[in-house]
């Protein structure tokens, strides 16, 4: 005891240095060249793995393998261990202002991507990687998470190795859920989500096996029987609704106890009516100005449809404008950007992860920045494939905006149209102090060629001062670029870049479904 030092008292990150050489710089900058899927030039790398990962989040929506992943996490770390941690925060945050486990309200808004499975192989990488770290962190995870994510970390251990060859200290789980349990802020949540114990005869999947497995480990953990781990799950609060509609107990049903999504799928069916609860549902509804939800934006436009009952249009009014408002929330003012929508042919093509096109999500994230983006432009937007057109969209209510576009996903994917589009508008006498600062651009991101040799980014430069545009307003031209891969071009959609290095200003990538990220 106090005979010696250790060594180190923790991992310090080894600093970045740039190469010196420029020849070096050049040759990794020609070895990322590659092309869109129609050709034009792009880079497989920015050439920085963090701004990488951020910028193809989009793709990671369809589950990958812990290997991929692994590989992923080994480049974040070589360049920083808290990048490798912040950015594993950042695919789970569901937008929110959430709640510490002492029960103070974060000021801020969290924004993230929600990405569950993403997020906590992630996770349990960085638990082989470096138990403190994972340790000191998961409590911040679950914050920003759920406290389902405690019970799903241990069903994936259990579901990849089974019981003997666990990898996870079940022990140190084991408290966190008990902490959790015996703390009037969160004992709740964590009741809501203790799995559910089965019969062996009933246990048909690998799933329902882990959660009785789990559950039956709490209860020897306890020691408490069966019944009384059931009655212990069944005495939480934050599910009264379930248990109220289970029991047909319609004058104790409070609507805005429901979840959103629960509540956006018992509006859309038949649920209201066969209970005879559209008056009650009315009287609550009409008064509220914003309505939960925390799926994305295309989500919940997808239910819409012209023959669609008044209360649940309101209702996804109102879930919209919510989402609108949580997004907006803690941002300073926007620089009168302009959205720029994709609506080529290849964004019919099913979008990674989901059910439906990138050409479907892609509406409904311009239909949302049209409420974020403040400004002469905010309810502006153009659309591209051949060629550019300026539209207005049409209505109050994201609905009637939604029904009121009647664009098709059809041509080629020409970005330099946008510009030419920009160009002819100064032409025609227009000042430079009317257009946008910049484009917020959502698309799959393949892009027809531009000039010989050059991307479309730097193309666009080059047309817009070549137009008369000032140096000074195209040094701060803003591009963003929001990508929906989609299945059109293969497994390598999405995964390519604008710009290589540093010193590029004023591009910025986004990808994935949550569209409030953009106040970064």
């Amino acid at each position: 005891m106090f005979e010696s030092k250790k060594a180190s008292l923790f991992e310090t990150p080894v600093k970045k240095t740039e190469s010196a050489s420029s020849f070096v710089n050049a040759g990794l900058k020609n070895s990322a060249r590659t092309l869109s899927g129609n050709g034009a030039l792009k880079y497989s790398t920015t050439g920085n793995a963090g701004v990488d990962q951020f910028g193809i989040a989009g793709s990671y929506r369809q589950p990958r393998a812990f290997t991929d992943i692994a590989k992923d996490m080994e480049k974040l770390w070589a360049e920083s261990p808290e990048l490798a941690v912040r950015f594993t925060f950042y695919l789970r945050i569901i937008t929110r202002q959430p709640q510490l486990i002492d029960g103070e309200k974060v000021e801020q808004i969290a924004r993230g991507q929600g990405l569950k499975h993403e997020s906590l192989m992630r996770l349990l990488w960085i638990y082989n990687r470096n138990q403190n770290v994972f340790w000191d962190n998961l409590p911040l995870f679950i914050t920003v998470g759920s406290w389902r994510d405690v019970f799903e970390l241990l069903r994936y251990d259990v579901q990849y190795h089974g019981w003997n060859e666990r990898v996870l200290n079940w022990n140190k789980m084991f408290d966190i859920i008990s902490f959790g349990i015996e703390n009037d802020n969160t004992s709740n949540l964590v009741k809501k989500y203790l799995p559910q114990i089965k019969a062996r005869s009933k246990c048909n999947t690998i799933e329902t096996q882990a959660n009785t497995i789990i559950g039956k480990w709490l209860c020897s953990k306890w020691r408490l029987t069966y019944k009384q781990y059931r009655q212990l799950k069944t005495s939480g609060t934050a599910h009264e609704w379930q248990k109220v509609i289970s029991n047909r107990d319609w004058d104790k049903l409070d609507f805005g106890s429901i979840h959103g999504r629960a509540l956006a799928l018992l509006v859309s069916g038949k649920f209201l009516d066969n209970q005879k609860l559209n008056e009650k549902y009315v009287k609550w509804l009409m008064p509220q100005k914003t309505v939960k939800y925390t799926g994305y934006p295309h989500e919940l436009m997808a239910t819409v449809t012209a023959t669609m009952k008044l209360p649940q249009r309101i209702t996804v009014d109102k879930q919209f404008l919510g989402l609108v408002e949580t997004g907006m929330k803690d941002i300073p003012d926007d620089e009168s950007l302009i959205v720029v929508r994709d609506t080529s042919g290849s964004m019919k093509s099913t979008a990674t992860g989901t059910t439906m096109s990138s050409y479907d999500i892609a509406k409904g994230l311009a239909l949302y920045f049209s409420y974020f983006l403040k400004g002469k432009f905010s309810d502006s937007w153009i659309e591209f494939n051949k060629t550019a057109i300026m539209h207005k969209w049409i209505g109050n209510a994201p609905t009637d905006r939604w029904l009121n576009d009647h664009t098709e996903a059809v041509g080629n994917t020409n970005f330099q149209s946008v510009i030419n589009l920009f160009c002819q508008i100064l032409r025609d006498g227009v000042p430079e102090s009317e257009f946008p600062a910049g484009i917020l651009c959502v698309s799959d991101g393949e892009f027809d060629p531009a000039a010989l040799g050059k991307t479309n980014v730097d193309t666009a430069r080059d047309k817009l001062l070549r137009a008369g545009f000032s140096k000074e307003y195209v040094a701060k031209f803003k591009i963003i670029l929001w990508n929906i891969p989609n299945s059109y071009y293969g497994i390598n959609s999405g995964k390519k870049f604008e710009t290589y290095g540093d010193v590029v200003q004023n591009v910025f990538y986004f990808s994935g479904y949550d569209a409030s990220t953009v106040a970064f």
